[in-house]
């Protein structure tokens, strides 16, 4: 189920996601965060693309400019700050570090809103680098709960193919954590168990951080395209 780059048209083919109901606005960004809501567009201009193109050549990023739109190191690691930067962006590639100089990463096909929902699709994958080699994982396992859009956490790939700043556990009506009042994570924080939603990685480790199921993250960075983010 794993591939590098160059995998088939099955795994990197992606069609609209329909409804069974016409569609209000191209992403569906009727829902979740009020508009209003949303931050004047920055971009990072000068940071450029820590992937091939083509890793997004078949997906709806395909052929479009890119930016980054979230720099974790330069913007705040909570992920308030992050869906301050990110959501009504649409398609997305999140890029991330490790403390052990791992490069890992994810398309999300839906972008982000703070819906605290979920999104079934097969268009969603992850992906990391091996010794140079950039390897694909697919969604496995049908296309449910592909993707969480949580307001509190950070990006989310499956219950548990890959969280990036989940939002902190309820404890006794409240939130573990030092904030209690708000339980937002913190996208310093990683974890991650393949095989279930998101296939295993090319070596069948059950981790996209091989033996270890966490990680601690030095750098998160995110890139959309302005074009698209302009349509809502």
């Amino acid at each position: 189920m794993v591939g590098c780059l160059c995998v088939s048209n099955a795994i990197l083919s992606y069609g609209w996601k329909r409804d069974s109901c016409p569609p209000q606005s191209l992403f569906k960004w009727d829902f979740g965060k009020n508009r209003s809501q949303k931050a004047d567009p920055q971009y990072h201009d000068e940071i450029e693309l820590p992937f091939p193109t083509s890793l997004v050549s078949k997906t709806f990023l395909g052929g479009k400019e890119l930016k980054c739109c979230y720099k974790a190191t330069m913007d705040g690691f909570s992920a308030t700050e992050f869906h301050n930067k990110c959501d009504f962006k649409g398609p997305c590639v999140i890029v991330a570090y490790t403390d052990k100089s791992f490069r890992f990463g994810g398309f999300n096909p839906e972008g982000y809103r703070s819906t605290d929902d979920y999104y079934d699709t097969f268009d969603a994958f992850l992906f990391y680098w091996m010794e140079g080699q950039l390897f694909v994982l697919p969604k496995v396992g049908g296309s449910g709960a592909a993707l969480f859009d949580y307001a509190r956490g950070g990006p989310q790939f499956g219950a548990d193919g890959l969280l990036i700043g989940p939002p902190l556990a309820p404890v006794m009506g409240g939130f573990a954590g030092p904030d209690t009042n708000s339980g937002v994570g913190d996208l310093r924080q990683a974890k991650s168990r393949l095989g279930l939603s998101y296939a295993k990685r090319h070596d069948g480790k059950g981790s996209l951080f091989g033996d270890e199921s966490k990680a601690i993250l030095e750098e998160v960075v995110v890139f959309a395209c302005p074009q698209i983010a302009s349509l809502y």
